[in-house]
């Protein structure tokens, strides 16, 4: 296994496409008592759903992005990692995280996510966070059980924000 990463100028603008089929959802939900609030989330059952994403790596509006590959011992991409800088560094983003289909349930993803704490912590950063719509229940169990914690959520993009705090 090694790490390879994607040189800006060759690879801007490229394309990462994410398939997969779901037939649940995460819902957030909060609760309130007195100045004191909790998040949290529910599995919620649904049709099934074959879901094609397409996404690009390295977009302009990204705050210093990288990029890097994971490549497995037969020499074949198998994951895919976009890391950028949100809030002056402090939090770094992982944009892209992307596990090709046929490789998934491996291991290959908790590397991609190891790999991403060892560059967030390179830089500085004191916590990773990642961005994901609750219809990828898949997606949101695996960040779940990598440690990360719901910590908001957008209603207008459908987007779970998850956090997985380090320490530096």
């Amino acid at each position: 296994m090694r790490f390879q990463e994607l040189p800006r100028p060759e690879f801007a603008g490229g394309e990462l496409r994410y398939i997969f089929d779901t037939s649940s959802c995460y819902v957030p939900g909060f609760s309130q008592e007195g100045d004191r609030f909790a998040l949290s989330l529910s599995p919620v059952a649904m049709p099934r759903q074959h879901v094609d994403y397409i996404t690009r790596i390295y977009d302009p509006r990204l705050i210093e992005p990288r990029v890097v590959t994971l490549i497995d011992n037969a020499g074949e991409r198998v994951g895919y990692l976009e890391l950028a800088r949100e809030h002056d560094g402090r939090i770094a983003r992982i944009t892209n995280l992307l596990v090709e289909d046929g490789y998934r349930r491996r291991g290959y993803g908790s590397l991609l996510i190891s790999r991403a704490r060892t560059m967030a912590k390179a830089d500085g950063a004191g916590s990773l966070r990642a961005y994901v719509s609750g219809i990828n229940a898949g997606a949101v169990r695996f960040l779940l059980g990598q440690g990360m914690s719901l910590v908001g959520f957008s209603t207008y993009e459908d987007e779970l924000m998850l956090e997985l705090g380090m320490k530096v």
